[in-house]
């Protein structure tokens, strides 16, 4: 290498030896170390930021991964409270549509009650359907509001008539026999069984189920001890079985009155009430009339 060719030099000390050498460099040999330590430094400042980018990225990751499980399990939590709402709407159209015999309406179906609501399901689209279906129980439990406001203002205003409908159990006890047809006990006949029938042990108190008059007290075949209670209404109960009668042909009752005792006389297998509604000559489910009860149902 020719002096004049020399244009950049590095001098190192050994101190420890007390020498010293000197590295020359040409313009080119410089321009091309200094590439190769430029290039190592940009790569090295690139590696780094590129790793910086991608633990970012791996965060910003693990981060919506665990907000989209939160989100998940927030979204099953609402669903969960709606399913429990629509339970409880349902029971409340149930004790609606009783009020509504009581008010002398006719029972509103589920049809009625969904009638205008509805709308598009959208698939993978959680929390769209949530919003639509606290919509529509809006609509549903605005409808049940307008209906008992209704039903109020009816009852209020026909007290006096309301009082005649069969609508409290007569006794506390175990519904042991619906109303319908079924094998009788006795015969195993397959025939219909015109009341229902509520275990409970002799000596329990029977209550009138409506505000009537009493038209008959006494000992019937098959019924054993019976009373029957006229609600002027074309609607007569009948209580049967019984060990102990309390009240007279002719006597005034209110709803809740004790009228007998239950028993187990006449064609019975123990100690129970057999409770009738007759509407109009043709007996009728009681369960459909009673909505303040005590019993525990089989």
């Amino acid at each position: 290498m020719k002096n004049r060719e020399v244009r950049f030099f590095i001098k190192i000390y050994d101190i420890e030896n007390s020498k010293s050498f000197i590295i020359k460099f040409t313009k080119f040999s410089f321009g091309v170390v200094l590439g190769i330590i430029s290039s190592l430094i940009f790569s090295i400042i690139l590696a780094i930021i590129l790793s910086l980018k991608f633990a970012f990225i791996y965060i910003e990751n693990l981060t919506l991964k665990r907000q989209n499980q939160s989100l998940k399990r927030y979204i099953a939590q609402i669903e969960e409270e709606i399913k429990i709402t629509k339970s409880k709407l349902d029971s409340l159209f149930d004790i609606t549509n009783n009020f509504r015999i009581l008010a002398g309406l006719n029972p509103l179906s589920n049809d009625i009650r969904n009638f205008g609501i509805g709308g598009y399901i959208r698939k993978n689209d959680s929390l769209s359907n949530i919003n639509l279906e606290i919509k529509n129980l809006k609509k549903v439990l605005e409808f049940e509001l307008q209906d008992v406001k209704r039903i109020k203002d009816i009852i209020e205003n026909r007290n006096e008539e309301i009082r005649r409908i069969p609508s409290i159990i007569p006794t506390i006890g175990i519904v042991i026999s619906n109303f319908g047809y079924r094998n009788d006990p006795f015969t195993g006949e397959y025939k219909i069984h015109e009341g229902i029938d509520i275990a409970a042990p002799t000596g329990t108190p029977v209550y009138a189920s409506a505000d009537g008059i009493v038209i008959f007290t006494g000992y019937k075949e098959g019924y054993g001890l019976e009373i029957e209670i006229s609600h002027q209404n074309g609607i007569i109960t009948r209580y049967a079985h019984l060990s102990r009668i309390l009240v007279s042909p002719g006597q005034k009752i209110k709803r809740g009155e004790i009228i007998g005792k239950v028993g187990s006389t006449g064609r019975s297998t123990g100690s129970h009430l057999h409770y009738e509604v007759i509407i109009n000559g043709r007996p009728v489910n009681p369960l459909n009339y009673i909505i303040f009860s005590d019993v525990v149902y089989d």
